[in-house]
């Protein structure tokens, strides 16, 4: 989710962003950290988040490498066309911004829908992933709790803001009547909950993801791993089982959904573990 307020073009929570341009001419907004070798890590937010989902992640792992974090298409500062739409539209979008940014091969890290982006890009150009972690990754199973992105859209006051992004969070005391009001300015930016909503009618259907890739995970050719907190009320973790061995799957206890908010450090390790390879 926005922690920020209403997005400026150039500025997130007061750090300096940038621009890119994709071949299509939309812009994408985003947060360039670090300059070590190395392919570069490129963070990837979920439904209705922006590239400070990763405040806690991005810093402490550019220590060690250079680090991405982007606004997909329909958020934060990003263009409000989504183009194809859908996990595949947003997929071509990432893979146009490796493209824009000059990134040839990326460890690639998605939370929630983002994860579900992330894995579509990697199975449609498998070059360009060096590693994959999905984060309480959607498409991985149907179900998901779609209510509360309806109960997101419709809040209209700060009190009904704060009781929809509740369940994102293991700890009830981070949903604060402050960060109600922050992200419900947020969404009464020109166009953003009719973009949103759009969006979320192109990917998830009532109680349900419309893509569901993980029969396709065993095409992976690079290292992956699945990160879940066993309390998730939006994504259920029962869908990381039965994966295919290769792909390594770490259930945190007690967590919820927010993982790269809640658990940063657990997900850092794992991200600089199997990005350490190249």
């Amino acid at each position: 989710m926005s922690l920020s307020g209403p997005p400026h073009p150039a500025t997130a929570g007061g750090v300096r962003t940038q621009l890119a341009v994709l071949a299509d001419g939309r812009p994408i907004r985003y947060r360039r950290m670090g300059a070590g070798g190395g392919a570069p890590i490129v963070m990837v937010h979920g439904f209705a988040g922006e590239l400070l989902t990763w405040a806690a992640n991005q810093v402490p792992l550019s220590a060690r490498r250079t680090v991405y974090a982007l606004d997909l298409p329909g958020h934060g500062g990003s263009s409000k066309d989504l183009g194809a739409g859908g996990v595949p539209g947003l997929a071509e979008a990432l893979l146009a911004f490796l493209d824009a940014v000059g990134i040839g091969r990326a460890h690639l890290v998605g939370h929630s829908l983002g994860g579900a982006v992330v894995l579509q890009a990697a199975l449609s150009r498998p070059g360009r992933a060096a590693s994959l972690t999905l984060v309480a990754p959607g498409g991985l199973g149907e179900e998901a709790d779609t209510g509360f992105i309806d109960r997101l859209l419709g809040a209209d006051d700060p009190a009904a803001l704060a009781a929809a992004l509740r369940p994102l969070y293991a700890d009830p005391r981070l949903v604060t009547p402050a960060l109600g009001e922050l992200v419900l300015t947020a969404l009464r930016g020109p166009g953003v909950r009719e973009t949103l909503r759009r969006l979320a009618d192109q990917c998830f259907a009532p109680g349900r993801q419309r893509l569901v890739l993980r029969d396709r995970l065993a095409e992976l050719a690079v290292p992956a791993q699945v990160l879940w907190g066993t309390d998730d009320a939006i994504l259920p973790a029962r869908q990381a089982r039965g994966l295919p061995p290769a792909v390594a799957v770490h259930l945190l206890p007690g967590q919820g959904h927010m993982l790269p908010i809640e658990a940063a450090a657990e997900v850092n390790r794992r991200i600089e573990g199997i990005s350490a390879g190249g």
